[in-house]
């Protein structure tokens, strides 16, 4: 099942919900428990769902009462994705036992998965504050806040993840890409390096670092780290079409195009490599390519503001005046606070 999509930058990384939930499961305890307990936990462990949820269902028609079944069982559904069912054993989990934090974190990503974020947000927030220690639930939280706008909420609480775990690299990845919204680059450029330090292996640290250096200008580090991405992952899309647009910058066209191009024959519905080999093939001439990609761009990703104020700049080259200025209005209607679209509508608006 997916827990929606950690960042990750532009190549989020989908996560195993649940089943991450229950790997702090104390299998020393089991001596003490029945039959039908270790052999659910059993059956877990070899991810063998069907059965966990019988033995489980077994417990709970022995001892109604046994917090810790209900639990297990919930996380179980909800790996099987009968969220319903799964919500109902969570919270009866939480009704017979305030004090674990387990069925509040399974509870949180079923809720997520459904889109509920608000509520899925308090209960993260409930599980870390019954185990401020717990790895997961932290990480759960940066996840929930970064996806609420809760942008500072967010950092702390993936700066948390990093205090309870230094050696994984995965709170790092996604500070680093948070840091960078907030225009933060060398704070977030030393996060995504921590992060590769401690994992050379993860092509998304590497994308994640050549997107902030582009941002911030450093074009020609982003460049490497792209091919550091491509050299770990050598068709992956994001790293692809991030070389392409890097190149665009420094004026190999050429580069830019056969790259966007690689990235669209992994995932043909990747708007932003689509948008960039437009902007790409429009430097070399070719408008009528061109605009047939601008169009696409658009038609994969309608509330791209990038690609409407991209598609109104190639037209107001062109000399279509009127149709930019509507691609702009359009840029506006998604974005209101969009300088680059507002200050090139109003700049055109003036001319005659």
């Amino acid at each position: 099942m997916n827990f929606r999509q950690e960042l990750k930058g532009a190549a989020a990384k989908v996560l195993s919900t649940t089943l991450c939930a229950m790997t702090t499961l104390a299998l020393p305890a089991l001596a003490q428990e029945s039959e039908a307990m270790k052999k659910g936990e059993a059956a877990y462990q070899k991810m063998n769902l069907k059965e966990a949820a019988n033995q489980f269902r077994e417990v709970i028609r022995q001892e109604p009462g046994n917090a810790k079944a209900h639990q297990r069982l919930g996380a179980v559904l909800a790996a099987m994705e009968d969220y319903e069912t799964a919500i109902l054993e969570c919270k009866q989990s939480i009704k017979l036992d305030g004090k674990n934090f387990l069925p509040h974190v399974v509870l949180g990503q079923v809720l997520a998965n459904q889109g509920k974020m608000q509520d899925a947000l308090g209960e993260f927030q409930e599980a870390c504050k019954l185990k401020p220690t717990s790895f997961r639930s932290h990480m759960d939280l940066g996840f929930a806040c970064t996806h609420m706008g809760k942008i500072d909420e967010a950092i702390a609480a993936y700066r948390k993840a990093t205090e309870i775990n230094s050696k994984d690299a995965s709170p790092l990845i996604n500070l680093g890409v948070l840091l960078a919204q907030q225009g933060k680059y060398p704070q977030a450029i030393e996060a995504e390096q921590q992060a590769i330090t401690l994992d050379k292996r993860v092509p998304e640290a590497h994308i994640n670092l050549g997107n902030i250096y582009a941002e911030s200008g450093d074009t020609q580090s982003a460049v490497q780290s792209f091919k550091d991405a491509l050299k770990l992952a050598p068709g992956h899309p994001n790293a692809l079409s991030g070389l392409g647009w890097m190149l665009e910058k420094q004026g190999d066209y050429k580069g830019a195009v056969e790259n966007q191009k690689k990235a669209l024959k992994t995932v043909p519905n990747f708007s932003p490599a689509k948008r960039r080999l437009a902007t790409a093939l429009a430097a070399l001439g070719d408008n009528k390519a061109a605009e047939t990609e601008f169009k696409g761009a658009i038609k994969l990703a309608p509330r791209d503001v990038t690609a409407h104020v991209e598609y109104a700049q190639f037209l107001e080259k062109q000399g279509q005046r009127e149709s930019a200025l509507s691609e702009y209005k359009k840029a506006l209607e998604i974005k209101p606070d969009s300088k680059i679209a507002l200050e090139a509508m109003n700049k055109l608006a003036k001319t005659k």
